[in-house]
């Protein structure tokens, strides 16, 4: 995987091109977030299209090093809810706006994500 294929990758979640982020998750992908996991490709995948049915998500890659063992980004997320997400570890209300600064570390299989532990750095009002 390259800077660009990363790139590539966060231009297709941005734009909710969900199948074209297939090909970037080994088949036992494992995504850690500060409140929950998802585990599998089509179980991130539906997870996503269901959050996005309710709220605009953006992210942004700040500062990027990688080699071929994995990636490390600081990732700039916004998040605009338009219609309430009432899940029990992830909600959010409509009118909701919320800008996150994280540090995101990609652990690579065969140049595909393994396992995605996300940790919060910052939250800005």
């Amino acid at each position: 995987m390259t800077k660009d294929d990363f790139r590539r990758y966060l231009g297709h979640f941005n734009n909710k091109q969900y199948e074209n982020l297939l090909p970037f998750y080994a088949d036992d992908v494992l995504i850690e977030l500060p409140a929950f996991s998802l585990a599998g490709p089509r179980t991130i995948l539906d997870f996503y299209r269901n959050f996005h049915t309710c709220v605009r998500e953006f992210v942004e890659a700040k500062y990027l090093v990688m080699d071929e063992t994995g990636i490390a980004v600081e990732m700039d997320s916004r998040f605009e809810c338009f219609r309430d997400f009432p899940h029990e570890k992830l909600p959010f209300r409509a009118g909701e706006t919320r800008r996150l600064l994280n540090f995101v570390h990609y652990d690579l299989r065969n140049g595909k994500f393994k396992n995605v532990r996300v940790a919060r750095y910052k939250q800005y009002s």
